[in-house]
């Protein structure tokens, strides 16, 4: 990790340039420590170039005292336009100057090797040879870049530049000190294949593909003089867990362990400091740092802290940061944070001003997982990055941003920013069908859960033309269906939309579309009181199974679900409840004429405090199957509904009936009693 700091009032560097032909260069700071050790002391630092530099970075030099070229090496170029160098330190010199973006560079910098720490190199593995490290050394030669940084030590079970499951070949260069001459045993271990390298020569291998062990029964005995000794470790990781230890037993110890951090020469992280651009009074800088991200089912989201490196502009004085995130997001703060919802390569701008002065830098970043975060399961609460999300302006986030918006707010159940991003979604072109359909579907349940039935009807009736599937199609006019027949009660309309979808969609043969259209038009009937109707339709339903159960299998599964109701009912835990309710009449839909699950229901709204609701089902319930042998409580629950709602006469109706029309029922002498105490007789 870069360490950088704000330096928004410095006036830029004095000391001279490389050359006229050297438009940019970057300022840097860092320190040699006193050491006895021979080689040149390395520093390491990232940046981001704006695009200024060449594709492969061969333009760039680094020089002491603004003129004094030492030796440096690119490590990394990207993504986006990220450079990682590392350079060698002059004694007694703090400050570093890195050039390019020249015309004329002048002929390529001298190869050179840091002789310090532990530097790994990533290279996408394409298969191949996974015995012999001649030939995994070929395969390197030719391999695709991934990454390169300086680590602690090689003791790694992830891989720190991507998803640790992506095959890929690692090679590390390490400087230990061997404190004492002596015989030492040196260990590896490793998912697949690798070899440990002394001063040039092998000592142990472990070729092949395999998977890890947790001891040291590859290992071999080796003699060290007392110094600084070359230490390089290849490993394959083919694909599965990545897994990668170098360990050792010095002569006396009894365990092995990986050779420790303490062990290798140190390298000095660069600190950024400004930017110079000639003839500039002003620059516009900054450094992306990744402070944390989030996760919600199959999308992790990112959070990246701005660090404002400009120079000759600070807010103490008046200057003003215009940020563009590359998203369809801006921020006026200094140094602002973003979520970013979406991975990929963004294009992020700041302009920085004051007065007559101003600059803009802009520069491709690159968004995605923070890979060293893989062991550490640090991961931020979701509920902070959806807050931070939902003051976004919708209309400008970028599609794929606004999509994953949606899905955020849908998992944390925030109806308010999910409607708002949803609409700005659904106004947009260019989606893909699954998203539109996705989309809209998670704005239609929002809006009905908010009381906004009419508006999810006609974002259903909007989005159905713009679907070419027919399957999607058939979704959205049973979801408006639904929409009419339970938030709306508006029958005939939602009768007409269940009859469409078996008339134009019953050739794609979607048998669960297709049961749920017959099973909203026996809710239809059912709540006519046409027995028959409503008998046919979903038996027709059921004639579409989604599983099959014997007469025994289906006696029980219904007695299950029937105690998973009342215990989560008892227990008020009404999501687990109506779930277990829909399953129920999904399962076996001829059962909402059976009354036993139309009790249920009405009970576990009448004890949620939905009274009209409750009274609306056991009267649906009533109306087409009368004789049920749960009738007389249904009216008594109906009856007590309407107490509920202020409506005694209803209320003392539904009690004559029960227990006039009812005399043989069991629970007629409680509805007896129940309507003496209603009309005090």
């Amino acid at each position: 990790m870069v360490v950088v700091a704000w330096v928004g009032a410095a006036q830029g560097d004095i000391a001279p340039w490389l050359g006229p032909g050297w438009k940019v260069r970057r300022v840097v700071d860092a320190k040699a420590e006193p050491t006895t050790y021979p080689g040149q002391q390395v520093a390491v630092c990232a940046f981001y170039t704006g695009g200024l530099a060449k594709a492969d970075a061969s333009d760039l030099r680094v020089a002491a005292d603004g003129r004094r070229l030492v030796p440096h090496r690119v490590l990394q170029v990207g993504p986006g336009d990220l450079v990682r160098i590392a350079f060698a330190l002059v004694p007694g010199t703090d400050r570093y100057y890195i050039y390019y973006g020249s015309a004329d560079p002048g002929p390529p910098a001298e190869s050179w090797t840091p002789e310090r720490g532990v530097l790994l190199e990533a290279r996408r593995w394409p298969g191949g040879d996974l015995e012999r490290l001649d030939a995994i050394r070929r395969i390197w030669d030719k391999a695709e870049p991934v990454g390169a940084d300086f680590v602690s030590n090689v003791n790694f079970g992830f891989n720190p530049f991507a998803d640790s499951e992506t095959p890929m070949i690692f090679h590390y260069t390490g400087w230990v000190v061997v404190p004492e001459a002596g015989e030492y045993e040196v260990a590896t271990s490793s998912d697949d294949a690798s070899w440990l390298l002394m001063d040039g020569r092998e000592v142990v291998a472990w070729p092949g593909p395999h998977g890890a062990v947790g001891d040291a029964r590859h290992a071999a005995k080796h003699t060290f003089t007392a110094g600084v000794h070359r230490l390089e470790y290849w490993h394959v990781n083919s694909g599965g867990p990545m897994i990668a230890v170098a360990a050792w037993r010095p002569a006396g110890e009894k365990a092995f362990a990986a050779i420790p951090p303490t062990a290798f020469l140190p390298v000095v992280k660069a600190t950024l400091v400004e930017t110079d651009v000639q003839n500039e009074r002003a620059v516009a800088d900054f450094f992306p740092e990744q402070a944390g991200e989030t996760w919600w089912p199959d999308q992790y989201a990112v959070r990246i802290v701005f660090k404002n490196l400009s120079k000759g502009i600070s807010p103490r004085r008046g200057g003003r940061f215009e940020w563009d995130f590359g998203d369809g997001q801006t921020s006026e703060k200094p140094e602002p944070a973003h979520v970013y919802l979406a991975a990929g390569d963004y294009t992020v701008t700041l302009r920085a001003s004051r007065a007559a002065l101003a600059h803009t830098f802009r520069t491709t970043v690159r968004v995605e997982r923070d890979w060293w975060r893989q062991a550490e399961r640090r991961v931020d609460p979701v509920a902070r990055y959806a807050d931070a999300v939902a003051e976004y302006d919708f209309h400008t986030l970028d599609l794929a941003s606004l999509h994953l918006a949606v899905e955020l707010f849908d998992y944390r159940d925030m109806s308010v920013p999910l409607i708002a991003a949803a609409a700005a979604f659904l106004e947009r072109e260019g989606s893909e069908e699954e998203a539109l359909y996705r989309v809209a579907l998670a704005q239609g349940r929002h809006l009905r859960k908010t009381g906004r039935g009419a508006e999810a009807v006609a974002v259903f009736r909007r989005v159905e033309p713009r679907l070419s599937n027919p399957a999607r199609r058939a979704g959205c006019t049973l979801e408006a269906a639904e929409t009419l027949l339970e938030d709306l009660q508006q029958h005939d309309e939602a009768e007409r939309e269940f009859q469409r979808v078996l008339a134009d969609y019953a050739a794609i043969g979607e048998k669960t579309l297709l049961r749920r259209a017959h099973i909203g038009l026996g809710d239809v009937a059912r709540h006519r009181g046409k027995t028959e109707d409503a008998q046919h339709a979903y038996r027709a339903a059921a004639a579409m199974p989604i599983r099959t159960y014997t007469p025994a299998q289906a006696a029980v599964r219904v007695g299950t679900l029937a105690r998973y109701v009342e215990e989560f009912t008892r227990q008020r835990e009404w999501d687990w409840a109506f779930q277990y309710l829909d399953e129920w009449a999904w399962e076996f839909p001829e059962e909402k004429l059976g009354g036993h699950w139309s009790l249920l229901r009405a009970q576990a709204l009448a004890a949620k405090g939905d009274r009209q609701e409750s009274l609306r089902e056991a009267l649906d319930c009533l109306a087409a199957a009368p004789q049920n042998p749960y009738a007389v409580r249904l009216l008594m629950l109906a009856a007590e509904c309407e107490t509920a709602l202020g409506h005694g006469d209803q209320a003392r109706r539904l009690l004559e009936t029960a227990v006039e029309d009812y005399p043989e029922d069991a629970f007629q002498p409680e509805a007896l009693q129940r309507l003496h105490t209603l009309t005090g007789g």
